[in-house]
């Protein structure tokens, strides 16, 4: 027997190894000198817990010079259907992809070969199924999270219930740590979104800029011209700047739309659920592997809740919620960013009115910046990612309602905010 299989471990692992590329049990008991009854206790452990360290692991990849290619596949495609048949608790929820194989694996101390690789083993044997995306030629001025907690991105996907109950799913990301905050309401009303907010903001932490798409629920609806929503109103009242994205652009707001495809892959479509509170008790469990297991590719190997240790965090807490009236919310002095692209007239439509940037910018991204305090309205254009902002426009933008200053326990200097949305 090969020195490398002398411990109790080792000899666990090549068990499994072996079994998953399809070698009969009878074969593997006998050549490690182990019992019908040892195999069947580990194969067991395994499948009730794929992520098994089999104790005592080593960070250094182990691979078996027996194993062939013929094998390593046959295990690939042995993990891939046993995450996709979802049967224990282990696999209910997470991703099947070749990411998700390369760290089942690891965790085999098995050297895993690239995710090409693996995409290709699985489309072989009909385990794919792909996706695709799109394009835009202009320049798109990105906002780039310099820290926890510097932009979260909310937003709604809905889905019914067989039987037809609707299921407004609202999900909030940080854009640096990949966080996440999930709740289910049952409509997409600002009193909805509120409650989400102040539930997200108390666990995760108030952000430095929170970003929206236009959902009317979010904006305040698209009848009265600039209109200031309940949502802009919570937002701005804890010292919050608001980020609206192009009008029908999806992509512009990738980071949430990427969490939605990973929600409803590893969630969504692995359970069938019976009423929005069956939803809400799942939702932990799905929670718990996405920050704690799921590795984001942006993270470069590390998980959302690596990304946020020792972070400065700043949560609102119940002393902070109490100072939060009740009903309606006044206008608070603060920003409120608005990206648009220039319109084949010169023209973008802010908050239910039309303004007129010019022919020249017809094509190109603007972003629009309301200074409440102020009642200021300014319009900036960024060509590329090398050149600063340009002010093109300054206007004013007189307010029906009295703008009330932040509160002191809201106030919060930041000086990153001015670096990337100079007003």
């Amino acid at each position: 027997m090969d020195s490398q299989t002398t411990t109790a471990q080792e000899l666990r692992r090549e068990a499994i190894r072996r079994r998953l590329a399809g070698e009969p049990r009878c074969n593997i008991c006998d050549d490690l000198e182990r019992s019908p009854s040892w195999f069947s206790k580990w194969w067991g452990e395994y499948q009730n817990h794929p992520q098994l360290d089999f104790a005592d692991r080593s960070r250094a990849p182990h691979t078996s010079p027996q194993q062939t290619s013929e094998k390593l596949t046959k295990t690939i495609v042995s993990i891939r259907r046993a995450l996709e048949a979802a049967a224990t608790l282990e696999t209910r929820y997470g991703l099947i992809g070749p990411r998700a194989i390369q760290t089942q694996l690891e965790i085999l101390h098995l050297e895993p070969p690239s995710r090409t690789t693996i995409q290709r083993i699985l489309q072989a044997h009909g385990l794919t199924h792909p996706i695709g995306a799109g394009n835009d030629s202009a320049y798109y001025p990105w906002l780039e999270a310099w820290g926890v907690n510097a932009i979260h991105a909310t937003d709604i996907i809905t889905k019914h219930i067989r039987g037809g109950e609707k299921i407004e799913n609202l999900h909030t990301i940080d854009h640096y740590s990949h966080a996440a905050f999930l709740s289910q309401g049952p409509d997409k009303s600002s009193a909805t979104t509120n409650a989400h907010l102040i539930a997200t903001w108390s666990k995760l932490g108030l952000p430095q800029i929170q970003q929206f798409d236009n959902e009317d629920g979010f904006r305040g609806g698209h009848r009265h011209p600039r209109v200031i929503g309940q949502v802009v109103r919570l937002c701005l009242f804890c010292g919050i700047e608001v980020v609206f994205t192009p009008i029908y652009a999806a992509k512009r707001n990738h980071q949430i739309e990427t969490f939605h495809s990973i929600w409803n892959q590893a969630f969504w479509t692995r359970h069938e659920f019976r009423n929005r509170a069956d939803v809400q008790a799942e939702s932990p469990l799905f929670e718990r592997w996405y920050h704690n297991v799921y590795r984001p590719p942006a993270l470069h190997g590390k998980t959302p809740a690596q990304m946020r240790r020792g972070a400065s965090i700043v949560c609102l807490d119940r002393g902070l919620r109490q100072l939060i009236p009740q009903g309606r919310l006044p206008i608070t002095a603060g920003l409120i960013h608005v990206m648009r692209k220039v319109e084949t007239t010169g023209e973008i439509s802010l908050l239910n009115e039309t303004w007129d940037i010019g022919r020249k910018w017809i094509g190109e991204y603007v972003r629009a910046t309301i200074n409440t305090a102020d009642q200021r309205l300014t319009f900036w254009h960024k060509p590329d990612a090398e050149s600063q902002w340009r002010l093109l426009k300054t206007r004013s933008f007189r307010l029906k309602e009295s703008v009330h200053p932040v509160l002191p326990a809201f106030r919060r200097n930041c000086p990153r905010c001015r670096e990337y949305l100079p007003c």
